[in-house]
């Protein structure tokens, strides 16, 4: 029984895919979360400010409302006044080239306490947000804020171990999401896939394991489907074997029968040389049913084996078919050893046949080389000039189902067969390998 080697099934891995897609989502998460939370900071901190100050100024709006003489909003950090000139002087130095608007937020900052080298202490910081009021004033209201600078400190270092620890919780969430996603989803199409290969003609009636996911379990219902379909196929296509197989034996046998009462009969020398190409013929049609026959079953015994010399089939072939010259002016250059070898003798006339019937059904002129030597058959096919740029599409398209006959007989019996073509002509190769050469 011939061995099949299983190929590797070649293509990504989904889990793979998966993780990939997983991890370069976080990592380019971080990222972009990195470089927002600085400008959602500032944001944010703009907005606190605002909301601060609008609240400011709606509450003395409505202590203006109870008594007219209520004091203006102020503290140690925060002043106002109903202009920009009322303001301390370096609320007004800041702000006089400024085009204010009611309901914004202006600010401004200063470095303080810098040495020679640039190196300063603290940001100071001046905001400004102007409050309309409901009798037409505008209300000025400023904040004032310090930022101190001290290097490595401590509130820097907390800061960036969070965004570390941030970063590896959200790799391992990642990590232990993958291979949540991997039990859910990638486990069952790996059930999928180890059911579908133990799938063939016996069990296929079972009903298919449920694969949790819907759509693998219609698709374990289409392959079901279609192996039952290919079954039948070749339940039909056995079946058509052994009955092909009865039908063309008893013709042939038929004909055995009356050339042998031909041959036992009176007859004149002229009639003996029809009847024994009768005979010839009929046996390699024999041999030629078998051999189909046995092509057709793929895990049939092979053929025959016996000891035999190649070149007599060869020459057989040529006489036999000879006729298929015509008036061409075509003749042939033999080149055969007579070396015997063990081979099966019905794939082999099937080959020569095929391959010398080509020869003289398709050369219009000259020699047609053919040759068997070591082990390698070979015929070179002369072509001529106006049709060399089409020579093998014409060989190929001529010889039709002879060609893919020889092709798989070649690999069945493994053999090697090629077609190649030349300056001036097409040479067909056949490279035989005696039914030992694998035991040695």
């Amino acid at each position: 029984m011939v061995s099949k080697k299983v190929a590797r099934v070649r293509g990504r891995s989904i889990f793979r895919e998966l993780g990939i897609a997983f991890f370069l989502g976080v990592i380019l998460l971080l990222l972009v979360y990195t470089l927002l939370l600085p400008i959602f900071f500032v944001a944010g901190s703009d907005e606190s400010i605002i909301y601060l100050l609008d609240d400011l100024g709606q509450s003395y709006e409505e202590a203006v409302q109870a008594n007219p003489d209520a004091p203006l909003p102020e503290t140690y950090l925060i002043q106002s006044a109903f202009s920009l000139e009322a303001l301390p002087a370096e609320a007004s130095r800041r702000f006089k080239d400024e085009t204010l608007e009611p309901l914004e937020l202006y600010y401004d900052d200063e470095d303080r306490g810098c040495d020679a080298e640039g190196n300063c202490k603290e940001t100071y910081y001046l905001y400004l947000y102007i409050y309309p009021l409901k009798d037409g004033r505008n209300l000025y209201i400023t904040l004032e804020s310090t930022e101190e600078y001290t290097e490595d400190s401590e509130d820097d270092q907390v800061v960036l171990l969070a965004f570390a620890i941030v970063g590896i919780v959200n790799l391992l969430a990642t990590f232990v999401s993958a291979r949540i996603l991997s039990k859910r989803l990638i486990r069952p199409i790996q059930n999928l896939e180890n059911w579908a290969q133990s799938l063939n003609a016996e069990n296929v009636g079972e009903t298919p394991p449920n694969f949790r996911f819907r759509e693998l379990n219609n698709l374990a219902l289409k392959l079901t489907d279609t192996v039952s379909r290919i079954s039948e196929f070749v339940e039909r296509e056995q079946t058509f074997l052994r009955y092909a197989s009865h039908e063309l034996r008893t013709p042939i046998t038929v004909i055995a029968g009356n050339i042998a009462l031909l041959k036992s009969q009176e007859s004149g020398s002229d009639d003996t040389v029809p009847v024994e190409r009768i005979q010839r013929a009929n046996l390699n049609m024999r041999i030629i049913v078998e051999t189909l026959l046995w092509l057709g079953r793929e895990s049939s015994a092979p053929p025959r084996v016996e000891k035999l010399v190649p070149a007599k089939l060869i020459i057989g072939c040529i006489e036999e078919l000879s006729y298929l010259k015509g008036n061409k002016p075509l003749t042939e250059l033999l080149d055969l050893s007579e070396d015997e070898a063990e081979l099966p003798k019905a794939p082999l006339l099937i080959l020569f046949g095929n391959l010398i019937r080509n020869a003289f059904q398709h050369a219009q002129k000259g020699e047609i080389k053919i040759s068997y030597r070591n082990g390698v058959f070979e015929i070179e096919n002369p072509v001529s000039a106006g049709s060399k740029a089409d020579a093998a599409s014409v060989y190929e398209e001529s010889f039709g189902f002879g060609l893919s006959l020889c092709e798989r007989i070649a690999r069945r019996m493994g053999w090697d067969f090629t077609l190649e073509e030349q300056k001036d002509a097409i040479i067909t190769r056949l490279v035989l390998r005696p039914a030992d050469a694998d035991s040695k």
